[in-house]
């Protein structure tokens, strides 16, 4: 059974650490083999191919200048051992890279980089360069794509600080040519740093666009609706309560109840009120606040009455993807927050009443603003802007019966606003 319940924990305190459902975390962070992830890792790896099969042919040109022996096959073979092991193992993992896989790859890709280098010593005055060693560092980009960035991205630099080393300890009799065994080094790291960053961006465009989608499913409920937040915790209580009284009917615990046992009894029954009292004012705003990973600790949602439950649903859409572009895109160098004041225009509070809503967006400036959020806002009513240095407030008057545009034309303009 669950533990007790702070009744004096205040509500912003529960939204910033709200922790979402397993179920839409996974949803919103799987972005190695979901949403465009496989298409993506796959793309990487023809690109990687066709850079594997430059180093090959390159070694084909080379090989003419080894000394009499097996020249850099050897280590060409054991690249394509290790690289055809991979490949086989993932496929029958899934498509997965597990910590266990990927340290074995790079302890077999160790070897034919090994035997490159020792192939390749001392040739570099007559334009030996090691081609299998790069090859392995141009394998490690679809892992990039299928994993962590960091690991091989730190293994590709190692590969290219070995071949690097390895130039500049020819330099007395390589000359002029060590530029080209550093070349060689750069260009050995450099596809897999342009994945990463690659890959990266796709993440987090993934990640922001798919916690939108999720978040923007609160925009349909009542006016007075429990989230995911709410739901877990009510099915929690459900849960305890039944098996508190599983327990008192099957005789397990004696009537009276032991004062443990009625201790928890009253736990329940405080934390079951105090869920029926926020749901009068815990609306689809503070839901879509709290159950979001980027809005949630940016943004600050002051509404008592819980009046922004009688907006409309095109209404609560502006509303929503407006916030979302003025504190959830922001770039890591720009802390944007905002705080979102709810009232009434009449005192009376009736179902017909205006509303105000008031954002203070503090750490960004307006003009540094998606235009798609003007037009958000303007969706939800009429507006204007009230600036300073590095902060600014927008007044929203609306209705809540007014006619507003349909539900997905904020979501749409500003799709296209950014596609251009």
């Amino acid at each position: 059974m669950s533990g007790g319940f702070d009744e004096s924990t205040a509500t912003a305190g529960r939204e910033r650490s709200f922790r979402r459902p397993t179920r839409s975390a996974r949803a919103a962070g799987d972005v190695h083999g979901a949403h465009g992830g496989i298409r993506l890792a796959a793309g990487i790896t023809v690109v990687a191919g066709i850079l594997v099969a430059a180093h090959l042919v390159h070694a084909v040109t080379l090989a003419p200048y080894f000394p009499p022996g097996p020249g850099p096959w050897p280590a060409w073979i054991a690249l394509a051992v290790v690289v055809a092991g991979g490949a086989a193992s993932v496929s029958l993992l899934s498509r997965r890279v597990p910590d266990w896989l990927f340290a074995a790859m790079l302890a077999g890709l160790a070897v034919p980089v090994w035997l490159d280098v020792a192939a390749t010593a001392g040739r570099l005055g007559v334009g030996v360069t090691p081609t299998a060693a790069a090859a392995a560092a141009a394998a490690l980009m679809p892992i990039v794509a299928l994993r962590g960035t960091n690991a091989p991205l730190i293994a590709a630099g190692a590969i290219g600080a070995v071949l690097a080393v390895e130039s500049l300890l020819q330099l007395p009799t390589a000359g002029r040519a060590t530029a080209l065994g550093l070349a060689v080094a750069a260009a050995s790291v450099v596809p897999v740093v342009l994945v990463t960053i690659a890959v990266r961006g796709f993440r987090r465009l993934v990640r922001r666009e798919v916690d939108l989608s999720l978040v923007q499913s609160t925009v349909s409920t009542p006016r007075s609706a429990v989230g995911m937040r709410a739901s877990e915790e009510l099915a929690q209580l459900d849960y305890d309560a039944e098996a508190l009284l599983e327990d008192v009917g099957a005789g397990r615990i004696a009537i009276p109840l032991p004062p443990e046992t009625a201790e928890l009894a009253g736990q329940l029954a405080a934390r079951l009120r105090v869920r029926l009292i926020e749901g009068r004012t815990d609306t689809w705003l503070r839901h879509a606040v709290a159950e979001s990973a980027y809005l949630s600790g940016r943004v600050e949602v002051d509404d008592p009455g819980g009046l922004a439950g009688k907006l409309s649903a095109g209404q609560r859409e502006g509303l929503l993807f407006a916030l979302w572009l003025l504190v959830a895109e922001r770039p890591r160098r720009q802390s944007a927050s905002a705080r979102v004041s709810v009232a009434s225009l009449d005192e009376e509070f009736d179902d017909d009443a205006d509303l105000r809503i008031r954002i203070d967006v503090s750490g960004v400036s307006p003009r540094h603003v998606d235009p798609a959020a003007w037009d958000a806002v303007g969706s939800v009513g009429a507006h204007h802007i009230v600036t300073s240095a590095d902060r600014f407030r927008i007044d929203v008057s609306c209705r809540t019966d007014a006619l507003v545009r349909p539900a997905s034309s904020a979501l749409d303009r500003g799709a296209r606003t950014r596609g251009t």
